[in-house]
């Protein structure tokens, strides 16, 4: 893309009439983003990488993959239990020495196989469940939250990048505004209406304009490679940014805050907690049984094969009490976490209505300067008419691209704040 030539000289501005000069510049805008690079990004893109790069993404990625694995071993610790184990001691013993044979029987041979099956365990396996559930969730809430503070990390740093995109086109355009006038100028000195002390000057500004557009331009490649850092990319190429198209959320629901939602699998953390207390007091049941060799003596063993079966019960009696004890500290856990929760839900609040409030305060700076500046714009369009024909002082278009210039950084630097504020609108949690 090249910048048109038929919006260069003077005489066209005066043709296009008020709001002239605004057009030039968001010409210039696009001119400039073509300069930089063939390339255009935008949000969305870099949101993208962010997220592919991101290692506490993947990492809680593997955690979720993981559950399923722990779910099986949940199941599978109630279910039946086969060890094996084996045993050969020999005791030689003689008349004055030796173990006494009626300690070691002489020897042990030994190999069974033993299992165990928990009965009546549909509760604790349910609960043992529920926490594996229950760790998911969190886990689930816990990227939600990842992914907002990314995204508005990322949002906040394009958003800086941008800014300077605009801060280099705008330099850019009132260094192009100077070449040309330095032409005008050179023709009118040459005819006696300035001097050339008037060109000099007028050249020394141009030149100092072309510095503030390399030193903007320099920022902008230093923003953009803290941009691409953060989203994990090592990628140098300076690149055009596509406009921002934040728009601040209709409505605000602060249930659907991850954070404020974590509150709420606390509690259940803490309901799963009683439960297990009272579970660890219940009756326990197993069936047990083992098949194998035992033998005091080796001739012994081929008739020694056998099997046994029986139950295994364990009654809680008395624990000194331990059990209220841990009812209570679930209890004031409880209590410390609603008091938390409570607290955080109206700081949302409260911070929501702060940033509503800076919303509406900052559409109405971002108002008032866009209209300075089309005040600005048309005052400097009459000065590069009447400065064509010798009927105002040189100091005086430099005033006014000089307050142009300070109104234009205000107006970047207020649309950069508008934007910010939406995205914490929009990331709020």
């Amino acid at each position: 893309m090249s910048c048109p030539s038929s919006i260069s000289a003077p005489s066209a501005l005066r043709r296009f009439g008020a709001g002239a000069f605004g057009g030039i510049l968001a010409i210039t805008c696009a001119c400039t983003a073509s300069s930089l690079s063939a390339q255009t990004r935008n949000l969305e893109d870099y949101l993208r990488t962010a997220e592919a790069n991101s290692p506490v993404l993947k990492d809680q990625a593997y955690q979720r993959a993981a559950l399923a694995l722990d779910s099986s071993e949940v199941r599978a610790s109630y279910g039946p239990q086969v060890n094996g184990s084996g045993q050969f001691l020999y005791a030689p013993y003689g008349p004055h020495w030796g173990y006494d044979p009626a300690i070691t029987n002489g020897g042990l041979y030994s190999a069974v196989v033993g299992a165990s099956v928990p009965l009546f365990t549909g509760s604790r396996k349910q609960t043992g469940l529920d926490s594996v559930a229950l760790r998911g969730s969190a886990l689930q809430l816990g990227t939600e939250g990842t992914m907002l503070d990314l995204h508005q990390r990322v949002t906040d740093q394009y958003i800086n990048t941008y800014a300077d995109q605009r801060a280099l086109a705008a330099a850019e355009q009132r260094s192009r505004l100077l070449d040309e006038e330095q032409t005008v100028l050179s023709r009118l000195a040459g005819q006696g209406i300035y001097q050339q002390i008037d060109v000099m000057n007028l050249r020394v500004n141009a030149q100092a304009q072309r510095i503030a557009a390399s030193k903007a331009k320099a920022l902008l490649r230093n923003d953009l490679l803290t941009l691409n850092t953060l989203c994990g990319s090592a990628d140098t190429v300076l690149v055009a940014l596509a406009p921002l198209d934040l728009s601040s959320p209709s409505a605000y629901d602060p249930s659907s805050s991850p954070t404020l939602r974590q509150f709420a699998v606390d509690s259940m953390a803490n309901d799963i907690a009683d439960r297990r207390v009272d579970l660890n007091y219940r009756t326990r049941l197993s069936a047990v049984g083992d098949a194998g060799l035992n033998a005091i003596a080796i001739s012994d063993v081929p008739d020694r094969f056998g099997a046994s079966a029986g139950l295994n019960l364990s009654v809680p009696i008395y624990d000194g009490d331990r059990r209220r004890t841990q009812h209570e500290r679930i209890a004031l856990r409880e209590k410390s976490r609603t008091a938390y929760q409570d607290f955080y839900a109206d700081q949302l609040v409260l911070r929501h209505e702060r940033l509503a409030k800076a919303l509406v305060n900052a559409d109405s700076l971002l108002a008032g300067t866009q209209r300075q500046s089309a005040d600005e714009e048309h005052l400097i369009e009459l000065y590069r008419a009447e400065l064509e024909h010798g009927l105002v002082r040189l100091t005086d278009l430099f005033l006014a691209l000089e307050n142009h210039a300070r109104t234009t950084n205000d107006l970047i630097q207020a649309e950069a704040d508008r934007s910010r504020i939406i995205n914490a609108l929009i990331h709020l949690q």
